[in-house]
């Protein structure tokens, strides 16, 4: 069934549930109200009579002017039997001997319901009250009572006008409710329409559809969050389209960098085959094969290393290693292609620096991050600086480079991603992998990086390691 049609429904039964316990309970009301104001009319019409002393001729009158609203005057002695208006005791009052006692002592009865004549050939369904009578010497009528009594039929025909007026009312009610919940209905489902047409939309690959959040009902709060799925979409959308320009872009360069090795090899590897090498340039060029042999290696060992970082499958052994002594291994090691463009590596650290990691990283990451720095300076100073805090030993490698853009810092750790990207193939290989390994390494090692840099002005790239800070720590490596 339709959500509409289940609300149109829903709304009918709570409406004409409620619509039909207040029309049975108003009628009931009624009812219970026009019996009371016929009692009490009838008994007040029976203590104006039995206070005035009335006469027999009072009675006639009294009679005569109560017969238009077909009201029934009786007189009976105190054992029940009848003397006005006859005697005939076909009109005795029938009450039993508990009412009679009741009246006898002073008590009036309230509404009675009995078969009762009103002539000798009449006989009716009797609405009536009684009221005890004193004896009263002038008027001539000994003690006894006087009984008021009207059809009962009257009494229905009220009922039934006020249940007429009360189904009328239940009838206008419900056709009111009917339209207003149909209405009401629609438009509720027309918030439901609209996120199943975003919903569709957004299935159809269009996210940025946006649902009206200006109700502040539930619909309003589902359409919100809906409107920040489609964002989360959206956002995951473009950022898949991103990861995917990355890779193709990696692609592209792992192709360009795998093919001039592999074409260098493999000429040399002719040359050599068919002798078309001399003898004195044949060292040189098995040289150039090994050194195009290890790039294609290096390549490929990045990014095995970065898909095993990233899974966790790698193993840290931890130590303590002196700072200076491992600071000054790197800059030894790389002082080579730092004089190539000209740069010099420089060591800042506190005689004292202390590194608690895995040796073989540590010297991964800031090889990658000296690498860095030498391949975008030139004729300039890389400052290797190492200090430490009560918790913390900080690694800054700084250099006078081109730089990275503000925009761009926070794309270099991605994996793929290049700062440059027309630089398709450098001295060193640029893969555009390496930083992503050493965000990935730094995190290992329960460390922080980060770099502030400014375009044209070169950078600093921070590494934050968490100090040993027990006594018993490995004794320090050099």
């Amino acid at each position: 069934m339709k959500f509409l049609w289940q609300q149109i429904l829903g709304f009918l039964l709570v409406i004409i549930t409620a619509l039909a316990i207040s029309a049975y309970r108003i009628s009931d009301y009624m009812t219970t109200e026009i019996f009371k104001e016929r009692e009490a009319q009838l008994l007040q019409y029976g203590n104006n009579i039995v206070s005035n002393n009335f006469t027999r001729p009072d009675l006639v009158r009294a009679s005569q002017l109560l017969e238009s609203e077909n009201i029934v005057i009786q007189v009976y002695l105190d054992d029940g039997r009848i003397i006005y208006p006859t005697y005939d005791q076909r009109f005795s009052s029938n009450l039993s001997d508990t009412d009679l006692n009741r009246i006898a002592e002073g008590a009036s009865l309230g509404l009675q319901y009995a078969q009762r004549f009103v002539d000798p050939e009449t006989q009716l369904q009797m609405t009536t009250v009684y009221i005890p009578l004193q004896q009263n010497e002038v008027a001539g009528f000994p003690a006894g009572f006087i009984s008021l009594g009207a059809p009962l039929e009257s009494l229905e025909e009220q009922i039934a006008q006020s249940q007429n007026h009360i189904l009328i009312s239940f009838i206008i009610a419900t056709i009111v409710g009917i339209i207003m919940s149909v209405f009401y209905a629609i438009f509720q489902t027309r918030k439901i329409k609209k996120l199943q047409q975003a919903t569709r939309e957004i299935a159809s690959g269009n996210y940025e559809v946006i649902v009206d959040t200006g109700s502040a009902d539930e619909f309003g709060d589902l359409a919100r969050d809906f409107d920040v799925m489609s964002e989360s979409l959206r956002n995951s959308q473009e950022e898949i389209k991103r990861q995917e320009n990355l890779r193709r872009q990696f692609m592209m360069d792992a192709a360009h960098e795998m093919r001039t090795p592999l074409t260098t090899m493999s000429g040399l590897l002719e040359g050599l085959q068919y002798d078309m090498i001399p003898e004195a340039q044949r060292g040189r060029s098995l040289e150039l094969i090994s050194k195009e042999t290890k790039r294609l290696t290096r390549l490929v060992n990045e990014n095995l290393d970065y898909e095993k970082i990233r899974s966790r499958q790698i193993t840290l052994k931890k130590q303590v290693l002196n700072g200076v002594s491992l600071l000054t291994q790197i800059k030894e090691q790389l002082n080579v292609k730092a004089e190539q463009k000209n740069n010099q590596i420089i060591v800042q650290a506190h005689p004292d620096l202390e590194i608690w990691a895995d040796y073989d990283r540590i010297v991964q990451i800031l090889i990658n991050l000296v690498t860095n720095a030498i391949q975008f300076s030139q004729d300039s100073e890389i400052v290797l600086v190492g200090t430490m805090t009560e918790t913390q030993t900080i690694l800054k490698v700084i250099d006078e480079g081109i730089g990275i853009d503000t925009k761009q810092i926070e794309s270099i750790w991605e994996r793929f991603y290049k700062v440059d990207v027309s630089r398709k193939n450098t001295q060193f290989g640029e893969s555009g992998i390496g930083l992503a390994v050493v965000h990935s390494l730094v995190e290992a090692h329960e460390g922080t990086i980060e770099v502030e840099s400014e375009l044209g002005h070169g950078s600093t790239f921070i590494i934050k390691l968490p100090r040993k800070l027990t006594e018993d720590s490995d004794d320090m490596a050099t």
